[in-house]
C-alpha cells in the first residue's frame, strides 16, 4: 500500500522535475580544489553536472578557498554563480572562454568585491548575497557582538536588511532564519523585532489622525447636506410648493 500511495508523487516528480534542494555540502562536492602554499585551498574547476542550482563557493571551514585559478568557470554554462568573501585571489584568466555567466551573488561587500579586480564583466553584481552573505552582513554590522542592540541600526540599514531578506531564496531564507546571532538570538525572531521596532509610531499616528480627520470631515459634508435638505424644503413649503 505504502508503494502504491507514493506512485503518484513519483509520478509528479518525474514530469514536473521536483527534486531534493541541494545543500551546502552537495556544492562543495562539485568544487575541484588544490592545496596552496597559504594552507587553504585553491578552485581550479567544477565539476557542475551534478547540479540544478548555481555553482556556489561557500565558506568551509575544513576548506577555505582563498583563491580562483585561471579557466576556472571554464565550461560552466549556468547564468549565475556565488562567490563566498573568503575569496581574496581571483586569477585574471579565471573566467577565460566564459559567455553565459551574468550574475554573480557575492558574500561580501562591494568594496571587498571591488579589491578582487575581477576583469570578467557581469550584468549584475549582488552584495552580500544569497544565505551566507545575508548571515555575513548581519554579524557585521547588525549584532557584532553579544551585547550588540539590534534596535539600534539606522532606518536606513533597517531597510536595507529588509531588501536583502525579501531576495533570499525559500532555501537560503529556511537557513538565515535559524541561524543564532551571538546574543543567542534566531535572525528570524529578531527581524521580527526589529519589524515591531521599525513600525514606525509617526506613521501609526499620522494614520490615526488621518481617520479622525476624514470622520470629522463625513460629519460636516452629512450635515451640510442636511442642512441644505432642511432650507429647501422650507423655501417649497413657504412658496406653497408642496404642504
Amino acid at each position: 500500500m505504502v508503494k502504491i500511495a507514493a506512485l503518484p508523487l513519483l509520478f509528479l516528480t518525474s514530469i514536473f522535475g521536483l527534486s531534493t534542494n541541494v545543500s551546502k555540502d552537495d556544492f562543495k562536492a562539485a568544487l575541484n580544489v588544490t592545496s596552496n602554499e597559504r594552507g587553504n585551498y585553491t578552485l581550479v574547476s567544477i565539476d557542475d553536472s551534478s547540479l540544478e542550482d548555481e555553482p556556489r563557493i561557500y565558506r568551509y571551514d575544513d576548506q577555505l578557498i582563498d583563491e580562483i585559478a585561471d579557466n576556472a568557470f571554464s565550461g560552466i554554462s549556468f547564468t549565475s554563480v556565488a562567490i563566498s568573501n573568503c575569496v581574496t585571489l581571483i586569477g585574471t584568466n579565471a573566467f577565460a572562454g566564459q559567455t553565459s555567466l551574468t550574475t554573480c551573488n557575492f558574500t561580501g561587500s562591494e568594496e571587498e568585491w571591488n579589491s578582487l579586480n575581477v576583469t570578467y564583466v557581469f550584468n549584475r553584481v549582488n552584495y552580500y548575497a544569497i544565505d551566507e552573505g545575508f548571515i555575513n552582513y548581519w554579524v557585521k554590522e547588525v549584532r557584532p557582538t553579544a551585547d550588540t542592540n539590534i534596535c539600534e541600526i539606522t532606518k536606513d540599514q533597517y531597510n536595507y536588511i529588509r531588501e536583502l531578506y525579501s531576495d533570499l531564496s525559500a532555501e537560503d531564507k529556511a537557513v538565515v532564519d535559524v541561524y543564532e546571532d551571538l546574543a543567542g538570538s534566531t535572525i528570524k525572531d529578531s527581524i521580527k523585532e526589529l519589524n515591531r521596532h521599525f513600525a514606525s509610531p509617526e506613521g501609526a499616528k499620522r494614520s490615526e489622525e488621518w481617520n479622525q480627520t476624514g470622520a470629522i470631515t463625513l460629519i460636516l459634508i452629512i450635515a451640510v447636506i442636511g442642512m441644505t435638505s432642511i432650507t429647501i424644503f422650507y423655501l417649497l413649503k413657504t412658496k406653497q410648493i408642496i404642504k
